[in-house]
């Protein structure tokens, strides 16, 4: 279900608690409600009665995905405090990097980003294309170190001062980015009791940098979905998330939120409707599994186009689990993270000299 306002997570994020709104600023860069729909092709390939999908993928003009939830409060805050520029990190072909710099140079913001290495593939090749169209300043580094000592070098050097760059973390997950997808949770418990549906029994989606599951999980609490599972599968190294750091977002977005607005509830328990599975994550960081592979295929045969880097991930465990999934105990939702907007034409021709030679092996 998708179109109607009141059903738009923000909208009900506001309704819920007014005075964290107008403490808050927000830019509206997506269109919500996104679309909750049964699936039933794919319902069918995975042996999955009563499965649902709630598509992120066409969320915002021009790049979709579950990025544009957490920009909506982060570049606000960027533009809230006068900045001119923003700094984002991730790796060469980094869905976050890519979101955030569209997104920036839209309103007006010059953006750096931060890149550390990953497996070369023509989807990266084609990002770094897509970056030097738009400007931005590419950075490498070295590892979560030598990302955040290149950001504070981008910040002492900035012409406007370091205050004048907003940082953007990885994936957009802080306790501020995380907001976007409590708001969401709001979002799909509103679209479940509209359409008469019972309460999901579980929630699978990919766990990157955790902003998304941590979120999601607090804004389906407030929402009263108490029974619901957030299956957040893992696609990251265990430097970048763990159970531990898991927890502690959520409960930093929840003192946030409280901080903001006094009738924002402080709840106990950060993982007590999470599952944090880590069997699907194989031998690294986008690094493709023989599941998620089967997945996606299965997932393009019923009409839906997903990467193997994430979503396919998130799908090989749910691919994984059906076969003991209870219809009875009420429907499934498959949350589509990645943006499902086609590239720009002619990124083949675009010129490249912008970008770092380092980063240039990638291209080949």
């Amino acid at each position: 279900m998708a179109g109607d306002a009141s059903l738009s997570g923000p909208a009900l994020l506001a309704a819920r608690f007014p005075r964290l709104a107008t403490r808050l600023p927000r830019l509206s860069l997506g269109a919500w409600p996104t679309p909750l729909a049964a699936a039933p092709s794919l319902a069918e390939s995975l042996d999955c009665p009563a499965l649902l999908a709630k598509d992120d993928g066409l969320a915002a003009p021009g790049y979709g995905g579950n990025k544009v939830r957490k920009l909506e409060y982060l570049l606000a805050d960027a533009q809230a405090r006068g900045c001119d520029a923003v700094v984002t990190f991730g790796a060469v072909g980094s869905n976050h990097v890519l979101a955030t710099a569209l997104h920036a140079r839209a309103l007006g913001l010059h953006c750096h980003a931060v890149l550390t290495d990953q497996p070369p593939s023509p989807r990266v090749a084609d990002t770094l294309r897509w970056h030097a169209l738009l400007g931005t300043t590419l950075h490498p580094a070295e590892g979560l170190a030598g990302s955040r000592a290149t950001a504070a070098a981008i910040r002492a050097a900035h012409p406007g001062g370091p205050d004048a760059i907003a940082e953007i973390p990885w994936g957009g997950s802080s306790p501020l980015g995380a907001i976007g997808f409590v708001a969401a949770g709001l979002e799909l418990a509103a679209q479940i009791a509209a359409e008469g549906q019972r309460p999901p029994q579980a929630i699978y989606l990919p766990l990157g940098t955790m902003g998304t599951v941590a979120g999601l999980a607090l804004g389906l609490r407030l929402a009263g979905l108490t029974t619901t599972r957030v299956v957040g599968v893992q696609v990251v190294p265990p430097v970048v998330a763990s159970r531990d750091g898991l927890a502690a977002l959520f409960a930093a977005t929840n003192a946030l939120m409280a901080q903001l607005d006094a009738a924002v509830p402080v709840l106990d328990e950060p993982l007590a409707t999470i599952d944090y599975r880590t069997d699907c994550f194989g031998d690294g960081y986008a690094v493709p599994t023989p599941a998620a592979t089967r997945a996606v295929a299965l997932a393009a045969d019923a009409g839906l186009a997903l990467e193997t880097t994430y979503s396919g991930k998130a799908l090989a465990a749910l691919v994984a689990d059906a076969p003991r999934l209870d219809p009875s105990r009420g429907p499934v939702v498959f949350w589509v993270t990645c943006n499902r907007h086609p590239q720009p034409p002619g990124l083949a021709d675009v010129d490249t000299r912008s970008i770092p030679p380092v980063l240039r092996r990638y291209l080949t």
